[in-house]
Formats: structure tokens, sequence, C-alpha cells
């Protein structure tokens, strides 16, 4: 099965979520919880049907070693905006900020990075297809199901399209270990802004790195090198959003 989502909370959003019709739900047999009798009430309102199954069942629809939590969603995607739609809408918005997932290939960072999106109300999320892991029930899983709240776009042409928000007035700024300028030097309180997230290893692609107007580090102590891409990723985004909310209280 390929269109499957699992875990408790993944699920429960999912099921309510206009991209995604439910086919069939899945529930472990012994499993109990406040969670678990809402979404229960919201298959029967859906009329979602559902079939109780025991543990090993269900372990073996979703693969081993998933931690589905004993809650199962099969569904239909209803279709997904293309980077064309997150700039028609980013547009529409004087200060506008999205995302650009260059090359994640590790579906719980991918997913934690879609999360503290999602957490930020970012605009949207453009991802590389050919560089950056899919979003499967992994990455949904490790995203708590917050990636149903953000427009996300998975596209081919990634360089191209980083082009296409530049030339509409978008800056673009990177987050890399080796970048002389500290974060905290930035000023990204004003106009709308891409942030371009790089890959685990090796950061950001050196062809992408060349379209940013600025990239900048996190400044480190006790000799730790880096950080892990999701963590540094949100640091680098709370900063923009403090900003962004500074300027708009003075």
């Amino acid at each position: 099965m390929s269109n499957i989502i699992y875990g408790r909370n993944p699920v429960k959003v999912a099921m309510e979520s206009p991209r995604k019709k439910p086919i069939q739900l899945y529930l472990q047999n012994d499993i109990q919880g406040e969670v678990i009798i809402k979404i229960i009430e919201l298959a029967n309102r859906l009329k979602i049907p559902f079939i109780r199954l025991d543990k090993f069942a269900i372990q073996k629809i979703v693969g081993y070693p998933a931690h589905h939590q004993g809650v199962v969603l099969v569904y239909e995607p209803l279709g997904s905006p293309t980077w064309k739609d997150i700039l028609t809408k980013a547009k529409s918005k004087k200060d506008s900020l999205v995302v650009f997932v260059d090359s994640v290939e590790d579906p719980r960072n991918l997913g934690a990075i879609l999360r503290t999106a999602s957490a930020f109300g970012v605009d949207g999320v453009i991802t590389s297809k050919a560089h950056t892991a899919p979003i499967n029930s992994e990455v949904i899983k490790s995203s708590a199901g917050e990636l149903e709240k953000v427009d996300i776009a998975q596209e081919n042409n990634f360089t191209g399209i980083v082009k296409e928000f530049r030339e509409n007035n978008f800056w673009m700024v990177s987050f890399e270990a080796d970048a002389e300028m500290p974060l905290w030097e930035m000023d990204f309180s004003q106009g709308s802004w891409g942030i371009i997230v790089g890959g685990e290893d090796r950061g950001v692609r050196k062809i992408i790195r060349s379209l940013c107007d600025y990239v900048v580090s996190i400044p480190l102590e006790n000799m730790v090198n880096s950080l892990n891409v999701s963590v540094a990723f949100g640091i680098g985004l709370y900063e923009v959003i403090r900003q962004k909310q500074g300027s708009r209280s003075c």
C-alpha cells in the first residue's frame, strides 16, 4: 500500500484534510485512549470504514520498523499545490516567507522541518524532487501530521524555481556552518524571504548556493562544529520570524 499514513495524530489530522480522500482505517484490537475515541468518532461521522486487526497484521501493512501506534489510514491523494500556486499566494502578501528544501535525504529530518515550517506559519515549502526525500508515510509521521497545514510542492527544476522567486523580489538566504556572517547580524525585518535548507552532510548544493543573496552561520561554542539540519533550520526560522514580528510591532 503506497498511500498510507500511520500514527495517531497524523491519521487524525489526515482524516479531515481536504487534500486526502480516506479509503480505509485500520485500528489495532487493544488500543484505547482519548485520541482513539476521536478517530473512531471521525470515522463514523465521515463514513470511513474501519477494521480491527491484531498488532502483527497492522505492522505488516506499514512495514518494519515503522512505529504505527496501532492506527493506519489508507487514502487517495486529491492533488497538491504547485510552486506557481505558492508563488502566487506569496506575492499577494507584503512580506512573505517560503522555505526551499534542497538535499534533505532523511525522512525524519524532512518531517521535522515541515513541522517547524507549519508551526511558524510559512507561506509554503518547495522541495527538490530529485535531491530530497519523497513525502511518504514516514515523513508524515515525523511531522506529527503538521504538513497537512502548510502548502508543499515537490518539484523538478529546483534551480529554475529558485531563480523565479528571486525574479519576483524574494531575497534568498541559506544557513551554512562555514559562512562568515553570523545569523544575528542579518536584517530580515523587511521584504519577502526564501530560506534554503541544505542536506545533512553536504549542505546546500553549489549551484543553489550561488543563487543565495546571503549565506549565514549559526554561531556555536564548546567546539560543536554543526547542528542537525532540522535543529539549525528551526533556530534560523525562529530568528527570521522574531525580526519580522518585531518590525510589525514598531
